[in-house]
């Protein structure tokens, strides 16, 4: 399975980018040389590459199912954990 991740981008150069992600991480050296991706914009982005700027409501839509995807792994492993 093929998965993008969304962040915002911090600072952009020559084709590059530092991106945070909604999970807190950085990337460092994200190809944004195929969109204009500029300082605050928000990309997917997949195997280190920006595909595409989402709008910020875009962004805000993404970010909360993720975080219900993460909620629903993290309540089947408790449930996993306590079923042993």
């Amino acid at each position: 399975m093929c998965i993008t991740r969304v962040g915002r981008v911090l600072a952009a150069r020559q084709g590059r980018a530092e991106v945070e992600f909604f999970d807190g991480r950085k990337g460092e050296g994200v190809d944004v040389s195929i969109i204009p991706a500029a300082k605050g914009a928000y990309v997917e982005v997949f195997g280190n590459v920006a595909l595409s700027i989402l709008t910020p409501a875009e962004a805000r839509k993404r970010k909360a199912m993720w975080a219900e995807i993460r909620k629903a792994i993290s309540k089947d492993r408790t449930e996993r954990n306590e079923s042993k």
